[in-house]
């Protein structure tokens, strides 16, 4: 029987951790929503590369929000000039540091969305040490576009207790912000050489419109990319009329799990074709067009309206802590991040992008989540219902189709590992 408040509850928080920058907040354009976008499958390609790469992690799915990273490196342009402006609005995939100044904020404000069935809640916030300088005018841009009460100021290293007590300034707010999902953001030793700290973090959570019923769960064994059995996981089961399709180019199927009454929020299932790489589907996806994936998913649904899709979908659960600066040095933002080439003066004087940093949670559970064909697309032959059975490795995408905005994104290679 399916439960009441089936719900997945995604929560991430994005926390940059700048040992001295940031900034934001405004309006919003067309501009701003490709731009996001854009940066976002950028951003997976990448941390997939590092993750898969670096011996120190220990597990290999990924969480992350690439919408907050993208929030806080826009921030960061207002108080940005020259090569590092450049670099950042390169990256952020605008071209006009106006585009942000004046979008930013109606962007935050309308992808936030609080009803019974979704929730999506953001908060930007700029922490400067009392000792530490801000320029006027960039304390009177921030206030003007991006709301008045992002600015705050914390002693950060008077003496211990006053470190302590910033710590757990900025740690409450975190927590409060993500539901209790993450307590700790940051420790008192991210501290002792900061002169600013910008925070962005992005809560979500949403009910699935077609909840999956416990009753009907069941262990199943999960094999990783070499076809070998890692473990049994409790594997969920749908069977419901779902958009879906096969994408030749992408060596894929997708599965389109929406949320809410209103299914203007989804989960995007990604499962490589049996024998093809997660992280080869990936690399393809940043050079895809997710208006392309919408459109024959949509045409799927309307050219086989009444059909039924089998899901299979593990129960999963990912907590994740990366260090985002390798990866976005890589992706372009380099000036900024050395103390001889930052150009922050906008902001303050002598300050540079010391590291930024990303605590991230998903869970997913059955209580909930939170015809043409074309060249894109290959459409099952529907008349027995076709079937996306994800016991192997798999990525997701959690979007908002109201405005093509991309909030998290991730891949699952081994469900048993938190």
């Amino acid at each position: 029987m399916v439960r009441k408040g089936d719900r997945l509850l995604p929560w991430t928080i994005f926390l940059g951790l700048i040992l001295a920058v940031m900034s934001q907040q405004s309006a919003v354009s067309q501009t701003l929503y490709e731009g996001s976008q854009k940066f976002a499958l950028n951003f997976f390609k990448k941390i997939s590369e590092f993750v898969d790469s670096d011996p120190s992690i220990t597990t290999t799915n990924i969480i992350v929000s690439p919408l907050s990273v993208w929030t806080l490196l826009a921030l960061l342009t207002e108080g940005a000039d020259g090569k590092t402006l450049n670099e950042l609005l390169d990256v952020l995939s605008v071209y006009n540091q106006n585009d942000i100044k004046y979008n930013f904020k109606n962007l935050i404000d309308t992808i936030n969305v609080n009803t019974s069935e979704v929730e999506i809640s953001s908060l930007q916030l700029i922490f400067t040490d009392i000792n530490q300088q801000r320029q006027k005018a960039f304390d009177d841009s921030i206030a003007q576009n991006y709301g008045p009460d992002l600015l705050r100021t914390l002693d950060f290293n008077s003496s211990p207790q006053a470190r302590k007590t910033s710590y757990e300034t900025i740690n409450g707010i975190v927590s409060n912000a993500t539901k209790g999902q993450i307590e700790k953001a940051i420790h008192p030793s991210d501290l002792k050489d900061a002169k600013m700290i910008i925070l962005s973090v992005l809560f979500f959570k949403g009910d699935w419109t077609l909840p999956f019923n416990r009753s009907l769960t069941t262990d199943t064994p999960f094999q990783n990319e070499n076809d070998v059995t890692v473990g049994t996981v409790p594997m969920m089961y749908s069977k419901a009329v779902f958009p879906f399709a096969a994408f030749r180019e992408l060596e894929a199927q997708i599965v389109e799990l929406p949320y809410g009454s209103d299914r203007q929020l989804s989960m995007m299932v990604i499962l490589p074709r049996k024998g093809v790489p997660l992280k080869d589907v990936i690399g393809r996806l940043a050079n895809f067009s997710m208006q392309t994936i919408y459109q024959e998913l949509r045409t799927a649904a309307e050219e086989y309206e009444d059909d039924e899709v089998e899901v299979y979908l593990p129960r999963f659960e990912i907590t994740a802590d990366y260090k985002l600066k390798a990866p976005l040095f890589d992706m372009g933002v380099k000036s900024a991040m050395s103390k001889e080439t930052a150009q922050f003066d906008k902001m303050a004087k002598d300050i540079f992008l010391g590291d930024v940093v990303q605590k991230s949670r998903i869970i997913v559970n059955e209580e909930g989540t939170t015809a043409s064909a074309s060249t894109a697309a290959i459409f099952a032959n529907k008349a027995t219902p076709p079937r996306f059975y994800a016991n192997r490795p798999f990525a997701f995408l959690i979007v908002d189709k109201r405005y093509d905005v991309i909030l998290f994104m991730g891949q699952v290679k081994n469900p048993l590992t938190v």
